[in-house]
């Protein structure tokens, strides 16, 4: 799959394969992160369309009932008429008219022949309740307007993850962002944006994921009821703490790895389609992490005791994510995950034994971003796909300009990346030769 980025934030070009191992390396400020979170976005838009087409259907259902519930009301004593009031709550009717159409309908059209017999509501008004009904009946069946609600869903997850700061601030801050996805001979999707906060969106087919992760800072595993708590920008809520999407659907995929898939394993088809990484994790740490829900905390079994997320090295915490993520069943075949730089908690012997890792997952199935400005990352990311024989994709990103980068396929040769990342100390160590030598 291709994913072309052009004048979006700081980048101003990039075209980037994802499939397997996508490794994006070089300077801060160039945009690396932002391919991850344009990925995550998509991903989590698409996967929630559907969601949010049922909510625009009961929001319109929600809004039209309630001017027929509040119609009634005023010639209906609902403190003495409970039935009928619990028949015309708008909520209510509208589960009711999903269960069953046609026996919902006839009720309330029998319901309120009822009332007019009876004389508790005149006559003349039967019809434009009638005609009510009959309007909400059609908004019932009314054919999906998918791609208006896909659209509504993106511009949601991108405002989530940039709050809208999407257009180049470089100098081409005149020319429109975009971003296409296409799968081959496939065009998939295709979004332009000619100022913040409008955008066009056009949607063919869906990236092919059931779902994607990002991780940027194993202190979620500290901070986890924070962010459980907090609403997210997708959600549109100022009246409470907000904290971007990827951050809290990373803090409920860890606090529900208490429903571990570790444990059926063997009853599972596939069983051995998923790398067991927790032999890994535990050869490394000494123990694994878990998560308990009775101290709502995460705990280091090590050696018969626990240690409590406090008190956990963030680079144990970091393989602990990975573990979790894995039993927990939400990094698995035709899911992506990001990984935002996760060499900045790492010795560089665990940012290898990490690579390794990483790879395995790719090898099972599971397509993976990292973002890096390590050259140990970089360079065993290189050797360990190249041994598993995992498809693998370098770049480099470098600023051309303020506030502008451009990304390289260095796949090839990734020593450019490399003299990139070490060029810093190379300046270091000609600074201190020339002082000795003065």
């Amino acid at each position: 799959m291709e994913v072309s980025v052009k004048n979006f934030g700081t980048i101003s070009s990039a075209d980037i394969h994802i499939g397997g191992l996508t490794v994006i390396t070089g300077e801060n400020d160039t945009g690396k992160s932002t391919i991850g979170k344009i990925l995550f976005s998509l991903v989590k838009a698409v996967a929630r369309y559907e969601e949010d087409l049922e909510e625009v259907k009961e929001d319109r259902f929600t809004e039209e009932a309630q001017k027929l519930y509040f119609n009634l009301r005023r010639h209906v004593n609902f403190a003495d008429n409970s039935e009928v009031r619990d028949l015309f709550h708008p909520r209510k009717f509208y589960s009711q008219m999903k269960i069953d159409q046609s026996k919902a309908y006839e009720e309330r059209v029998d319901e309120l022949t009822r009332l007019v017999a009876e004389a508790d509501i005149p006559e003349h008004l039967l019809d434009i309740y009638i005609q009510s009904m009959n309007k909400l009946v059609g908004i019932m069946n009314e054919p999906d307007d998918a791609l208006s609600v896909m659209s509504r869903a993106v511009r949601k997850s991108f405002f989530s993850e940039f709050k809208g700061e999407i257009i180049s601030r470089g100098l081409n801050s005149s020319l429109a962002a975009s971003i296409s996805v296409t799968d081959g001979a496939s065009n998939l999707i295709d979004i332009s944006w000619e100022k913040e906060g409008v955008h066009k969106f056009s949607f063919i087919d869906d990236l092919g994921y059931s779902d994607a992760t990002y991780v940027d800072s194993p202190a979620i595993i500290q901070f986890h009821q924070i962010a459980m708590m907090a609403k997210t920008l997708f959600e549109n809520d100022s009246s409470r703490l907000t904290v971007p999407l990827h951050i809290k659907d990373l803090a409920n995929k860890l606090s529900d790895s208490k429903f571990s898939l570790s444990g059926i394993q063997d009853m599972l088809p596939e069983k051995d389609s998923m790398p067991n990484i927790s032999a890994d994790v535990n050869r490394l740490l000494g123990g694994v992490i878990s998560y308990d829900e009775d101290r709502s905390d995460f705990l280091l079994e090590r050696n018969g005791y626990t240690i409590s997320s406090s008190n956990i090295a963030s680079g144990i915490k970091a393989f602990g994510i990975l573990d979790m993520l894995v039993k927990g069943g939400n990094v698995t075949k035709n899911t992506l995950l990001v990984l935002d730089e996760p060499e900045v908690n790492l010795h560089p012997r665990w940012q290898v034994d990490y690579c390794e890792i990483v790879c395995s997952l790719v090898k099972a199935g599971v397509d993976i971003i990292i973002t890096t400005h390590s050259p140990y990352i970089v360079e065993a990311l290189k050797y360990f796909s190249e041994k598993s024989n995992v498809t693998h994709n370098f770049y480099l990103a470098q600023k051309v300009a303020d506030c502008e980068s451009r990304f390289t396929d260095i796949t090839k040769d990734i020593s450019l990346a490399i003299d990139a990342l070490a060029a810093p100390l190379s300046r270091l160590n000609n600074d201190s030769l020339e002082d000795f030598l003065e």
